[in-house]
């Protein structure tokens, strides 16, 4: 009994000693983890950097620059106040741009969406050659908006344009118009010629969400008696409530910032009739070296942006938990 108590003894203080030696598995898995994390942080630091020095520090110097009357290129420049502000606010060509914008931005987003979803459903009722047709819906939106207007002012040429070409051939001569240049219809042609090229990305949205729907939902409805309206409206509706809201919101935040388009296809002409906010920055900032009264001009468009998108994407997220 001795003999075997002095063993115990003399083996039991190694217990601890195994113990501290064989570490966790939260142990052994901590600095694999510090790693994985401080590698991370390499490579999100230099990407936050160039965002703050690119978009942060210049937005808040916009704001700066927008109480001051720098021409642009002078290396000085006074303070006014809000003078800036007040200019543009009693100015009629900058109400002009608000308008056009209102037209433009909230038009497109209305009508995109509406032939964006009707196409969508079109195509999710196709059996046969669904790729084929949704890379054709999707080729207008591989163009760059530039290239694109620039194919449209090409077409809606008054002289030797196709549109007014096909026109006089048929013996419709007098429905042949300048287009780019009737200060009447211009901001119409511009809505249609941005409608056209923005609803690609819209549609694939819409029909991968139509996609997603669970078909016995659709089939119960059906069993139940109801037509294909209610199942649209009652089933369908209420199931594509997020892609609606995701393109309602991008459509309007590329609506507020048409700018592409009018460079290209009117310049802001015929004189002022056809600029937005965003080409009403432009042309002030750079074309007449007013850079202290567009950076108010940018300070407004941000501000409408930003108040704009979060009301409207409230709403409709608002009508998603409804629904």
């Amino acid at each position: 009994m001795n003999g075997s108590t002095i063993t115990e003894q003399r083996s039991a203080p190694a217990a601890p000693s195994a113990m501290r030696a064989a570490p966790t598995r939260r142990e052994r898995r901590r600095p694999r983890f510090g790693r994985a994390r401080w590698a991370m942080i390499a490579f999100v630091v230099p990407a936050l950097a160039i965002y703050l020095l690119m978009v942060i520090v210049p937005s808040l110097q916009t704001v700066q620059l927008s109480f001051t009357n720098w021409d642009g290129i002078s290396p000085t420049y006074d303070e006014i106040g809000v003078q800036n502000y007040t200019e543009i606010l009693t100015s009629g060509r900058f109400w002009n741009a608000v308008k056009n914008t209102l037209i433009l931005g909230l038009g497109s987003a209305v009508i995109i969406n509406l032939i964006s979803l009707v196409v969508a459903l079109m195509l999710d009722r196709l059996n046969h050659a669904m790729g084929f047709f949704r890379t054709l819906v999707y080729l207008p939106a591989l163009v760059s908006a530039f290239i694109m207007a620039t194919i449209w002012k090409y077409l809606l040429n008054y002289n030797f344009g196709i549109v007014n070409s096909m026109l006089r051939d048929m013996g419709l001569p007098t429905w042949a118009r300048d287009w780019l240049g009737d200060s009447g219809i211009v901001v119409w042609v511009l809505l249609f010629i941005i409608c056209f090229t923005l609803g690609g990305n819209t549609t694939l949205i819409y029909l991968a969400n139509l996609q997603s729907v669970p078909q016995e939902l659709v089939e119960a409805a059906r069993i139940d008696g109801a037509g294909g309206w209610k199942v649209f409206w009652n089933v369908t509706w209420p199931m594509i409530a997020g892609a609606v809201t995701v393109n309602m919101t991008l459509a309007m935040i590329a609506g507020w910032v048409i700018f592409d388009q009018v460079l290209v296809l009117t310049t802001g002409g015929p004189g002022f009739v056809s600029e937005t906010m965003a080409f009403f920055i432009y042309k002030v900032g750079f074309g007449e070296y007013r850079a202290g009264l567009g950076s108010a001009a940018a300070v407004v468009l941000f501000v409408v942006v930003i108040v704009s998108t979060v009301a409207a994407n409230a709403y409709m997220r608002k009508r998603e938990i409804q629904a």
